[in-house]
C-alpha cells in the first residue's frame, strides 16, 4: 500500500572493491529511509565467502507501477522487477488495519517563514515490543516538535485503537509550491504466532508513513518594506531599574525591552534599542533570546537591557520604540511599539542637616488670662502680684541657664582634650582602613568583576576624600581627573556589551594611583598649614 514500506535487500558475494552503492536512480519513485551495510563470512569445508549486504526502506511516493532497476557492482549486475503500489483500503468492506498513520496542518497556503501546525497520529490496534516516530521533512523548512506526545484511545470503523499524537511546527524559509513528506513509523509487533521461546514472543517489522501534505508558500507582499515579521501576535514591553521619570544625574538605571512574537523562533527577530538624546550615554548587555513552546504555538523572545548615564541635569524626551510586523491574519502592516517618555534628569543629592533655631522663652507673649477682664483697680494689684512672680521666675530661670551653659561648657572642655589623646590614634586608623580599601580594590579591578569594583570604589573614594560620593563620574569630573573619568568609562563600557570598549585594569589602577597620591599630598599639605598656628 501507498503508506507502507518495502526493504530492498542487495547482497554481493566475494570481494567488492567499494562498500558504496548508488540508489540515486530510486529517488524520483521512493523515499529511501535507514540505509544498512552488514557484511558476514562463511567458511564451508576450507572454502571461505565473503558476503556484503545493502538493507534499504523504500516508501513510495505515488501510486501505479514503478521498476526496479538494476545495481551494478565490480561488473556484475543486480536483476531488474516491478513493484505494485496500492491506494489504502479504508472504504466499506476494507480489512481494518492494525497500524497506520495520520497528519494534518491547520493550514495549505501560509507566508514566508509563518508556523504551520502540523499534527500525525499513530494508530495501534496491537502491541508493539519497541518503535520510533520520524519528523515530517520539507526542503528549507525548520520543523521543531511541540511539547509532549499524547496518548489516548479511540474507535475508528469499529476497532479500537491506541493513538500517539505528536505536534510539529514547520516555518518554510522559501516561498513557492512544496509537498511535506509524511512521518515515518518504525517498530516491531508481537504477532499472533505461537511458537515462541520461554516469554520471548516473535515479532515481525512494521513500516508505515503519513500521507504526503502539498504546501503553498506565499512571497513577501511587495508593499512591505520592513524587517519580515509573519505573527498573530506581537509585543512589546519594558522594565526599569527604578522610576525612570526621575534619575539622578551621573548615575547609571538599568532598561530591559523585552520583545515577543507568536509563530516564530529567536532566530527571526530584528534587534531592538532605545532612542536616547545626545546628551545620555547607553552600554547595551549582550541580548539574551529564546524560543518558547506554549501548547501548539511557538514564541520567540528577545531581551535587551541597557544601561543609560545621563550626562546633564534637565528634561529629556527617550524616543518612541517601534518594531513592525505583518499581522497573517489581517494580512495588514502593524507596528508594536513602546511609546515616548518624558523623564527629569536630577542633579546629585547630598545629606542635609535642618538647622531648627531654639525658641526663647523671652521672645514669647505671655497667653491672655482672665486678669486682663478685671477691673483697674483690681488689675493694678493683680499686676504688681504677677510682676513680683514674674521677676523671681525669671531670676530662676536664668540661673538654670546659666548652669546648663556651665555643664556644658565643661563637657567640650573634657571632648577637646579626649580628643587631642586621642587623635593620633583615630588617624592611624583611619589610614590603615583606607590601605585596606585601596588594596582591595586593586585585587577588584585586576578580577575584571565590573559591579564589584564600582562598589568598592565608592567605598575607597568616601573614606580617602572623608566626604559622601553620590557619582563616581561627576566625582572625578570636579576633581579635573581627565585620566580616571577616561578610564572609567572604558570599564563601564566594556561591562555592558560594546564590542568596540577596549580596557585594560592596568591603566585604570595607574589613573588612581596617580589620583591617590594627589588627594594624600594635599590632605598633608592643609595638615602642615594648620600645624602653623598654635592650639586654642
Amino acid at each position: 500500500m501507498i503508506d507502507e514500506a518495502l526493504q530492498l535487500i542487495i547482497s554481493a558475494e566475494g570481494e567488492i572493491t567499494s562498500r558504496q552503492i548508488d540508489l540515486s536512480a530510486l529517488e524520483n519513485d521512493f523515499r529511501l529511509s535507514n540505509t544498512s551495510i552488514s557484511q558476514s563470512t562463511r567458511s564451508i569445508n576450507f572454502n571461505t565467502t565473503k558476503t556484503t549486504t545493502w538493507v534499504t526502506q523504500l516508501f513510495p511516493k505515488e501510486i501505479g507501477t514503478f521498476t526496479i532497476p538494476a545495481f551494478e557492482m565490480d561488473g556484475q549486475k543486480s536483476k531488474v522487477f516491478d513493484i505494485i503500489v496500492t491506494p489504502v483500503g479504508n472504504g466499506q468492506g476494507a480489512t481494518a488495519r492494525d497500524f497506520y498513520v495520520t497528519a494534518n496542518v491547520d493550514m495549505a497556503t501560509v507566508y514566508l517563514q509563518q508556523q504551520i501546525k502540523y499534527t500525525t497520529k499513530l494508530l495501534m490496534a496491537k502491541d508493539i515490543q519497541r518503535g520510533s516516530l520520524q519528523a515530517p521533512e520539507l526542503e528549507n523548512a525548520i520543523i521543531k516538535q511541540m511539547g509532549e506526545d499524547k496518548e489516548y484511545e479511540d474507535f475508528q470503523n469499529g476497532v479500537r485503537y491506541r493513538v500517539i499524537e505528536r505536534t510539529y511546527a514547520i516555518i518554510p524559509q522559501a516561498s513557492g509550491s512544496f509537498t511535506i513528506s509524511g512521518t515515518v513509523f518504525n517498530g516491531e509487533a508481537v504477532t499472533d504466532s505461537r511458537q515462541s521461546f520461554g516469554f520471548i514472543s516473535r515479532t515481525k517489522p512494521i513500516n508505515r508513513v503519513s500521507p504526503t501534505i502539498d504546501l503553498t508558500v506565499l512571497p513577501i507582499p511587495d508593499n512591505y518594506q520592513q524587517h519580515w515579521l509573519p505573527s498573530e501576535f506581537v509585543q512589546l514591553d519594558e522594565e526599569w531599574q527604578q522610576d525612570p521619570t526621575r534619575i539622578v544625574l551621573g548615575q547609571p538605571i538599568t532598561r530591559t525591552i523585552t520583545l515577543t512574537a507568536a509563530g516564530l523562533v529567536e532566530e527571526q527577530l530584528p534587534e531592538i534599542a532605545g532612542i536616547y538624546p545626545p546628551d545620555f550615554k547607553t552600554y547595551p548587555d549582550q541580548a539574551s533570546t529564546a524560543t518558547i513552546d506554549k501548547g501548539s504555538v511557538l514564541f520567540a523572545q528577545k531581551i535587551q537591557s541597557e544601561a543609560i548615564i545621563p550626562n546633564r541635569v534637565g528634561t529629556f524626551v527617550l524616543g518612541e520604540v517601534v518594531v513592525p510586523w505583518f499581522n497573517v491574519v489581517t494580512k495588514k502592516t502593524e507596528y508594536a511599539k513602546l511609546p515616548a517618555r518624558s523623564i527629569e534628569v536630577l542633579p546629585p543629592s547630598r545629606d542635609t542637616v535642618s538647622n531648627i533655631e531654639p525658641i526663647s522663652a523671652m521672645n514669647q507673649k505671655p497667653p491672655i488670662t482672665a486678669i486682663d477682664q478685671l477691673p483697674a483697680s483690681s488689675q493694678l494689684a493683680t499686676n504688681n502680684t504677677a510682676d513680683e512672680f514674674s521677676f523671681d521666675w525669671l531670676h530662676v530661670s536664668l540661673f538654670v541657664l546659666w548652669l546648663v551653659t556651665l555643664g556644658i561648657f565643661g563637657f567640650v572642655l573634657v571632648a577637646n582634650k579626649r580628643n587631642d589623646d586621642t587623635q593620633q590614634i583615630n588617624s592611624s586608623d583611619s589610614m590603615v582602613s583606607e590601605a585596606e580599601l585601596w588594596n582591595r580594590l586593586q585585587k577588584t579591578i585586576a578580577s575584571h568583576n565590573v559591579k564589584e569594583t564600582d562598589k568598592t570604589l565608592t567605598q575607597w573614594l568616601e573614606e580617602l576624600t572623608e566626604k559622601p560620593i553620590q557619582s563616581i563620574n561627576q566625582y572625578f569630573l570636579a576633581m579635573n581627573a581627565t585620566e580616571c573619568v577616561a578610564q572609567y568609562n572604558n570599564m563601564m563600557q566594556s561591562a555592558y556589551g560594546s564590542a568596540e570598549a577596549t580596557w585594560r585594569y592596568e591603566e585604570l589602577i595607574s589613573a588612581l594611583t596617580s589620583f591617590r597620591q594627589q588627594i594624600i599630598q594635599r590632605k598633608q599639605q592643609m595638615h602642615d598649614e594648620f600645624s602653623l598656628y598654635p592650639k586654642t
